[in-house]
């Protein structure tokens, strides 16, 4: 596993500036507790610093393979101590050695003090403890991302899971009553029963394979929409009467999820047609203001008619792709007027 610090400029970086802090520390200690010149104390602690600064690299492995990631604190306690202890001396060796070179002192570490001895291994201690947190830090981090990273991943998973779901609920609905359709048709208008069967399969031609979450543009929605109104004509002719407005002064850039509109459509019809005795008029009017795509749906209905009944599985849907999508839940109000039925629907555009 490569080292953190290594694999990441903007750690190296930090790492770097670490060691910078602690060779002026140093250097400080140094002047002022030892009263030892400035220029002699900087190249002192800059030959310390630098020193560990690159055994502190090979802590890394370490911390790694300690074992205390795994749970046993008693196998990386001791592994800590033996390393530790190896590294230090070595550090501490080599940085007297430099030292004496560069400054003329006597070069073996077997001429220092006790007393010098005790205050430098005390240092690397420090040291050594610093940087083992740091690793132990960034693990945690790491792991701690890589945590958040497979929830979102199952979340999504789940919303997508939930959304083909819910869309799997739509389109057999839709097919169920084209079917009957066609079989009403085929006893009756032949020819109309075989143009439902084109139509319904360039339809869902363009249904299959497209994603839950997939946003198109308005011109492309409407233009599924006035197929699956072709079809839906075949089924009930001149009673079936459909009115978009405002779709031309809508920007290219507005966005909503495919297939948003054909149930609200479908509800409409449902409401207005199936019991009407003359031509029902289905209004949609589409507006664009404050980053929104609203849209309304506006049927007829007759004070006499009984509503077709269903189990509400459309608007159902919609309202669960929208809070999927979305995350709100009032994208989508419905109200029952005198002879009207009408539904709003609310498309906030999420990359503007």
């Amino acid at each position: 596993m490569i080292n953190p610090i290594l694999k990441n400029r903007e750690h190296l970086l930090v790492y770097g500036l670490f060691w910078l802090l602690l060779i002026i520390l140093h250097t400080m200690l140094l002047h002022w507790g030892q009263q030892v010149a400035w220029s002699l104390a900087l190249i002192e602690a800059a030959v310390y610093g630098i020193g560990f600064a690159f055994v502190g690299l090979s802590i890394w492995f370490i911390v790694r393979f300690s074992g205390l990631i795994e749970g046993s604190l008693w196998n990386a306690l001791m592994n800590h101590l033996a390393a530790g202890a190896l590294l230090i001396f070595i550090w501490l060796a080599s940085s007297y050695f430099i030292t004496g070179y560069l400054l003329g002192y006597d070069t073996s570490i077997r001429q220092a003090s006790i007393s010098d001895l005790w205050w430098r291994m005390a240092l690397g201690t420090v040291y050594y403890l610093l940087v083992a947190l740091v690793y132990y830090l960034l693990i945690f981090y790491e792991n701690n991302k890589e945590k958040q990273i497979r929830e979102i991943e199952m979340q999504s998973a789940l919303k997508e899971t939930e959304l083909s779901m819910l869309k799997a609920q739509i389109n057999p609905h839709f097919i169920f009553n084209s079917l009957n359709s066609i079989s009403s048709l085929t006893l009756t208008r032949p020819e109309d029963a075989h143009e439902m069967i084109v139509k319904l399969s360039s339809f869902l031609r363009y249904t299959i394979g497209q994603s839950e979450t997939e946003l198109v543009a308005l011109s492309q929605e409407i233009e599924t929409i006035q197929l699956y109104l072709e079809i839906e004509k075949l089924r009930f002719g001149k009673k079936l009467e459909v009115s978009f407005e405002g779709a031309d002064s809508i920007p290219d850039s507005a966005k909503l999820p495919n297939l948003i509109l054909q149930p609200l459509i479908e509800n409409a019809i449902k409401y207005g047609v199936y019991e009407s005795t003359e031509a029902s008029t289905i209004s949609v009017k589409i507006s664009y203001s404050d980053q929104h795509l609203q849209i309304e749906i506006t049927n007829s209905t007759e004070d006499d008619s009984v509503a077709h009944k269903g189990k509400g599985i459309g608007l159902k849907n919609v309202r669960g792709r929208l809070q999927l999508i979305y995350e709100s839940a009032d994208l989508l109000q419905t109200h029952k007027e005198e002879n009207e039925y009408k539904v709003q629907l609310t498309i906030p555009q999420l990359d503007q």
